[in-house]
């Protein structure tokens, strides 16, 4: 499942439908992990960030930083509901991400 959603000027990431595919609700503890410029998000009974009581995702300050985010900033999510995984894709990794894909269409090569 896809979603795009922009953080506001809290670090909230305003896509519930994401969350709700997920079984992620108020209180759900999440751990966040940087990999490769995105952020790993997984279910995680030690960890300290939860989804807020408003049902948002709050990325903390050091994430946000460390991904170049800023309020306004669109992301991709992709969540893998079987594997209890989202993954948060910042507007500088889709960059990378398709910068390849993008140069082969526009070369001619074929997928």
């Amino acid at each position: 499942m896809y979603g795009l959603a922009t953080l506001d000027r809290y670090g909230r990431l305003a896509d519930r439908a994401v969350l709700r595919a997920l079984h992620w609700g108020p209180g759900h503890p999440l751990a966040l992990t940087l990999v490769s410029g995105s952020v790993l998000i997984v279910a995680h009974d030690d960890a300290t960030a939860r989804v807020g009581n408003d049902g948002y995702v709050r990325l903390p300050v050091g994430v946000r930083r460390a991904c170049r985010l800023v309020p306004g900033d669109r992301v991709l999510l992709v969540a893998d509901p079987p594997a209890g995984r989202l993954l948060l894709h910042p507007p500088a990794a889709l960059g990378a991400l398709l910068d390849t894909h993008h140069a082969d269409i526009l070369s001619g090569a074929t997928p």
